[in-house]
């Protein structure tokens, strides 16, 4: 194991670094946004503003990439987030923060996307799964800790932002160091989200509504704990990195859980359970902090990895050449769900109650769930012999990047090789024996 990873430890250290800042930086603006008396609107409109430029990032990046190298364009990247991570403290406008916000998501997209492109560079068929796994939970990890830094100070302070800025800022030096070889450039990946939608509704619908959740909990759910009477420098950032404990928890779990059983009802199972821990936690009143943390883990472990169960539905009914533009669709619906999410969501708790944000949500796992309950009588259950091993790798597009469970092939016409791309000469004698095991193309996927 320490072989396989000693390679890509440089990689995988500016991945610690930019989520630990991205973490810190995620947790901070909604906080500092209220302590600035900013509108719940405003809040939830920087909110799908970030998830907007995700999406824009994931689109753009590719042709950044074959224009600059992925050095280049991992720096303008870093550089880029990190720009926006200190102008929020100089410019404190609602307007203002909005772009920062889409700037943010925007580069993170593209930093993702560059990062899996190298890791991708060294893993084969062998080792493929325990690099990504490494990368997950590095993911997790070092997010989490960033959410848990804003407990030491003020949230409005200058130096939480110039911390996040500092420590994305020095996510470039280990890339910029490595002696790795660039990897092939990302691919371009025409979409078709008719035929994606045709292939598995159950997938693109799911990815769509967990996306309007998700993104709703992770913008909201510090302001949520402040409302409810815990403190907003140490209690409210803690809450905020449950719910993603809880995820990390249970995700695992659930995956190899649906690999027996029908994924649409490991979905429907885990949203009727989000309603109840949603419902619940609104009735709490002058409870312990630790039995509301207990209610956030609970609800952390039902919908954080929901996206990861319709990604693996979407595989298991994508065909061998589907699986790009599969992971293509489900990015997008997911995406459009996070934009949209937080802002109805601010609506709602501006107009209605601070509750919005779990009953809001609840009414959407309940619509879900009755969607699934229809697709589960109307349409088979996908054998278990066809089904796609559950890979946490190529379902994560809830932490920034997708990837498709199989290596790009460049002559599938969904695919769209840069010109620059020439791929490496094999030697007959491997290609015979081991046609994939030395795939260099990347499985990152970007749409058109």
């Amino acid at each position: 194991m320490v072989k396989m990873i000693t390679p890509i430890a440089a990689l995988l250290f500016s991945v610690a670094l930019l989520l630990v800042g991205h973490g810190l930086q995620s947790t901070i603006i909604p906080l500092a946004s209220r302590s600035l008396e900013f509108q719940d609107l405003m809040i939830g409109l920087a909110a799908s503003a970030y998830f907007a430029g995700f999406v824009v990032g994931a689109i753009v990046t590719p042709h950044v990439v074959v224009r600059a190298g992925h050095i280049r364009g991992f720096a303008i990247m870093v550089s880029s987030m990190s720009a926006a991570a200190l102008l929020h403290p100089l410019i404190a406008d609602a307007d203002a923060w909005v772009l920062f916000r889409f700037i943010t998501g925007f580069s993170i997209a593209g930093l993702y996307l560059i990062i899996e492109s190298w890791l991708n560079e060294f893993a084969d068929n062998a080792n493929r799964g325990l690099i990504m796994s490494v990368y997950i939970v590095v993911n997790y990890a070092a997010f989490t800790t960033g959410q848990l830094l804003a407990t030491l100070t003020q949230p409005e302070n200058f130096h939480l932002f110039a911390a996040a800025s500092i420590i994305i800022s020095l996510a470039v030096m280990p890339v910029a160091m490595t002696k790795a070889a660039q990897p092939a450039p990302i691919a371009i990946v025409k979409l078709e989200l008719g035929k994606v939608f045709r292939t598995s509704p159950a997938a693109i619908v799911s990815a769509f509504i967990i996306g309007m959740v998700l993104g709703s909990h992770l913008t909201f759910a510090p302001i949520y704990a402040i409302e409810k009477g815990y403190d907003a420098m140490t209690q409210a950032p803690v809450f905020a990195a449950t719910l993603g404990i809880g995820g990390m928890i249970s995700q695992w779990p659930l995956g190899r859980f649906s690999d027996r059983v029908d994924r649409r009802l490991v979905l429907l199972m885990i949203s009727i359970m989000g309603i109840v821990a949603s419902i619940s936690i609104t009735l709490l009143e002058d409870t312990s902090f630790i039995t509301f943390l207990l209610v956030g883990v609970i609800i952390g472990a039902v919908t954080q990895p929901a996206y990861s169960l319709a990604a693996a539905h979407g595989y298991d009914n994508a065909k061998e050449n589907g699986y790009l533009r599969m992971a293509a669709g489900l990015l997008v619906a997911f995406g459009l769900g996070s934009s949209i999410g937080p802002f109805v969501t601010s609506i709602l708790m501006q107009y209605v109650s601070i509750d919005a944000l779990f009953l809001f949500p609840s009414v959407l796992l309940a619509v879900l769930s009755i969607y699934l309950g229809q697709r589960i009588l109307r349409k088979d259950a996908v054998v278990s012999a066809e089904k796609e091993d559950f890979d946490m790798a190529a379902t994560s597009a809830a932490l920034g990047g997708v990837m498709a469970p199989e290596l790009l092939n460049e002559d599938d016409r969904y695919v769209v090789v840069p010109d620059e791309w020439e791929p490496q000469e094999q030697d007959p004698q491997e290609q015979d024996t081991e046609p994939e095991a030395d795939a260099k193309a990347a499985s990152d996927v970007s749409v058109q």
